[in-house]
Parts: structure tokens; C-alpha cells; sequence
């Protein structure tokens, strides 16, 4: 009998250029953590979280005109005042997630990617989100590798955050800068580095690309 995964979240992720520091090679990066990648919609340029919040660069770059932009933003912060969006960029639901791709930023260059691990695991990254929302579920899509994430205050941190992938001369890396190893070997390294790094619970996850 196979893993029972839960599908902890969903994230349109920017294309980024990995990290030089990281030492890795791999053609793009992609992470659920923000401090390394950076996730769509981002709240904090929603119109009206704070004076001059509308960025004309940010808008600029994504939306076709200023009214698009305004849409999107009150779309999300409906989501985000539901507790169906993170500040982090996690969305909870999976059809929430799919219709902000393919309306506003399937032509940008993003890719939507979910993240699942073990229903064990699922209430470590809860945060103050309802655990109930979360989709449990066979994972769809393209499995595009693993990565150890810990939930810390309002997202992610990933195990590579501080370079703590470093300790291991084992393991190998993929195009999408992600961990090209098995489940099981991402849930090994968990275990190995606890109490390292972040103050978090470090819990091993797989990544698909939709």
C-alpha cells in the first residue's frame, strides 16, 4: 500500500535563476519557501494595504492595464481575509490557485506547483489556517522533485535556506533545483536535521508541477 499524501498547498512561483550561493546546478529554481522564490499573488502589493501601495512596475510587469491589476487584487485579498490565502503566497485550494495562473499569470512565466507530504505531518505546517481545508488527495500532475520546507511565523523556510543540503555529499539536485531523490530519502535527511538551521519542525515534502 502506498503513502497517503495531503496536499498542503498550492503556489504560482516566479521562474528564478538559482541562486549562485546555493551551489547547485540546475537549469531554473523553483521553492514553496519566499525567502527563496518568489509567489503570486503577493499580498502586500494589493491595492490599499498600505499608502502608495500600487506599484506601476508591478503592474506594469504582469496585468494588461490598471483595472486587471485592481480585479486580481481584490480577488485575492477576498481569498487572503478567508484565510484561503497565505501571506506567503499559499493557496489552499487547488481551484483557486488554477483560475489565478491561468488568468493573470500563465503568461508571465510562472508555474503553479503543489506541495504534499504525509498526513502526519500536515498540522506542522497548518500555521493558523483551519487544518480541515487542507485536500487530501492523490497529488496530480508532474512530480518534479522533493525538498525539506518547516513552517516558521507566515511561510516557509526550505532546508536550503541555510545551506543545510551542504551537509549532505549524497544527495543530488535537479533541473528545477529541487531534491531529485525519493520520498523516503527526503524523509531520512528530515529526521537527520532537526534542531538545525530555522526554529522549525523540518518536514520532507513532494513537489508536482500542474
Amino acid at each position: 500500500m502506498g503513502i497517503k499524501f495531503v496536499t498542503i498547498g498550492y503556489y504560482i512561483c516566479a521562474k528564478t535563476e538559482t541562486p549562485s550561493y546555493l551551489g547547485i546546478n540546475s537549469d531554473s529554481f523553483i521553492s514553496v519557501s519566499d525567502c527563496l522564490c518568489d509567489h503570486e499573488p503577493q499580498i502586500v502589493y494589493s491595492h490599499g494595504w498600505k499608502p502608495n501601495g500600487d506599484k506601476p512596475e508591478y503592474i506594469n510587469s504582469y496585468f494588461s492595464d490598471k483595472e486587471e491589476y485592481l480585479k486580481m487584487s481584490d480577488e485575492a485579498e477576498t481569498l487572503f481575509e478567508n484565510d484561503l490565502l497565505g501571506m506567503d503566497g499559499r493557496f489552499m485550494r487547488k481551484k483557486d490557485a488554477v483560475y489565478f495562473y491561468e488568468k493573470y499569470f500563465a503568461k508571465s512565466g510562472f508555474t503553479l506547483v503543489s506541495a504534499s507530504t504525509k498526513e502526519e505531518y500536515a498540522g506542522l505546517t497548518a500555521g493558523n489556517l483551519d487544518i480541515k481545508v487542507f485536500e487530501s488527495c492523490t497529488a496530480e500532475g508532474e512530480l518534479i522533485g522533493c525538498d525539506i520546507i518547516g513552517w516558521d511565523i507566515s511561510g516557509f523556510h526550505s532546508f536550503m535556506c541555510n545551506s543545510i543540503h551542504k551537509d549532505f555529499d549524497d544527495i543530488s539536485f535537479n533541473r528545477y533545483g529541487l531534491l531529485e531523490e525519493s520520498f523516503e530519502k527526503a524523509e531520512q535527511i528530515s529526521e537527520k536535521i532537526q534542531g538545525k538551521g530555522e526554529p522549525v519542525d523540518w518536514i520532507p515534502v513532494i513537489i508536482h508541477k500542474l
